[in-house]
């Protein structure tokens, strides 16, 4: 092995909960359970939800781990494959700025595949998500987030397989020797195309249970005795020479010293988050515009935002389904300030009415740019700036930090409030909700079997209710 991999293998077979600061565990809590929200509320709305399960069933058997959406039982790579894919459809998960990439999506499945099998606590439960968040996360950092997405990957996908890995890995209880064979293993899984930009595919929802059950698959192979190819991330062929051509080892040089979660952002609106700070800036501009009297909107977003939510412009001011609308921020735009509202309940709304002539006339309006100011400030900050111009007034406001960043947490009220949404929409009664919000914020205290049965109940009751 060679050192950005010892680095990552190091990072594994060191994790306790007991390290883990008391700010660490508290934001792990609320993150999971956003994670929980996700998994559970997205497949009521996500048109792809039934496909997926339709080929899960096709292709698995097992009742090892569950599926959180809907209470029942399936193999652990069928549910961890669910469960990661749910949890990202509608691009309303986690967010780690400086990496780019959604660390939860694909590391809790797996993480929460094994400790069912397992009948892991809570305490070991945390422990591998942290280091899953810290693996994924830094090695999102060494590929070059920008790099990487010019070569067309999407580094979820690809990193995310990394740190689902280490966090299933911890679960296990795998050697150093054993985490060593996992990753060169996952250095011929990694993938993940941002071809889905193209006509608004599901792949992208697909990725991260990808990632997930990639790990799982890793994990096996290892506990197995299987050999895996050293150097997978420096080698001569590895991951860094043929995904990016601005490698960064380095960044991995203090993955053990940094605790990702605490840099990780939740989402407040369910879209790319490159158009975040943009939409918190718009929505101040609704408050005092009348959206009838917008004549033009010019949005400064960092380059990679301007690649994936407003080019080609012609095709983003003409999104044709929710994927379309979730990378448009000529959509996003028009829907700030039209509705003067970006949540879920606006999004799922508008997708009714894309035909609208006004919300037409808005986007059209719209240009997206990226210039050096906002430029500059990136990956620290996912800044934006936007110039609203009507014709008596140019509105213009700068947002350096979007809210739902660790500089703005949504902090236990936001998080239960969204998870509250994204359940109920799902028919979760409040009580059943309000239990499982119960069964995160005690985790630690007990095994993670009785999260998984706060999550049986609440959910099972819904598909009782159904069967009705």
């Amino acid at each position: 092995m060679t050192e950005p991999t010892d680095a990552l293998v190091e990072r594994c077979v060191s994790a306790t909960y007991e390290e883990l600061p008391e700010a660490v565990r508290d934001r792990l809590k609320q993150h999971l359970l956003d994670f929980l929200g996700l998994a559970i509320g997205a497949r009521e709305h996500a048109a792809s939800s039934p496909a997926f399960e339709r080929a899960i069933d096709s292709l698995e058997s097992g009742s090892d781990a569950t599926v959180l959406a809907t209470g029942e039982t399936q193999s652990l790579g069928g549910a961890a494959l669910l469960n990661g894919a749910f949890a990202h459809s509608l691009d309303f998960d986690d967010t780690h700025r400086e990496s780019s990439l959604h660390p939860g999506s694909p590391v809790i499945p797996a993480a929460l595949a094994v400790a069912e099998r397992e009948d892991a606590s809570g305490e070991e439960l945390l422990a591998a998500i942290a280091a899953g968040y810290d693996v994924t996360c830094g090695v999102g950092r060494a590929v070059d987030p920008d790099a990487h997405y010019d070569q067309g990957f999407h580094i979820t996908a690809t990193c995310g397989t990394f740190g689902a890995t280490a966090a299933a890995g911890v679960v296990a209880g795998l050697s150093r020797e054993a985490f060593a064979d996992a990753f060169g293993v996952n250095g011929s899984q990694v993938a993940g195309s941002l071809q889905f930009l193209k006509n608004g595919a599901w792949n992208k929802r697909l990725h991260p249970g990808l990632s997930a059950r990639r790990a799982l698959t890793a994990v096996a192979l290892a506990e197995a005795g299987f050999r895996g190819a050293e150097a997978p991330l420096d080698g001569d062929h590895g991951f860094f020479a043929a995904y990016t051509p601005t490698p960064h080892p380095e960044a991995l040089n203090d993955v053990s010293d940094r605790h990702a979660v605490l840099e990780t952002a939740l989402k407040p609106y369910p879209c790319c988050r490159y158009m975040h700070s943009a939409i918190d800036a718009l929505l101040d501009v609704a408050a005092d515009v009348d959206a009838a009297d917008v004549e033009s909107v010019l949005v400064d977003l960092p380059k990679s935002g301007v690649t994936l939510t407003g080019t080609p412009i012609a095709d983003k001011r003409r999104p044709e389904n929710f994927v379309d609308c979730q990378f448009s921020m000529p959509f996003a735009a028009a829907l700030s300030l039209r509705a003067g509202d970006a949540g879920l309940a606006a999004f799922l709304d508008a997708q009714d009415h894309l035909d609208d002539p006004e919300l037409r006339r808005l986007m059209d309006a719209t240009d997206v740019v990226t210039t050096d100011e906002v430029a500059s400030l990136f990956p620290e900050q996912w800044a934006a700036r936007v110039v609203v111009e009507t014709a008596d007034d140019t509105h213009e406001r700068f947002v350096d930090t979007a809210p739902g960043e660790p500089e703005r947490p949504l902090g236990w009220d936001g998080v239960t409030e969204k998870f509250h949404e994204l359940v109920g929409t799902a028919g979760v009664d409040a009580a059943d909700a309000d239990a499982l919000v119960a069964a995160v914020r005690d985790v630690d205290d007990d095994d993670v079997s009785a999260l998984v049965e706060a999550v049986r109940v609440a959910t099972g009751r819904v598909a009782d209710v159904a069967s009705d």
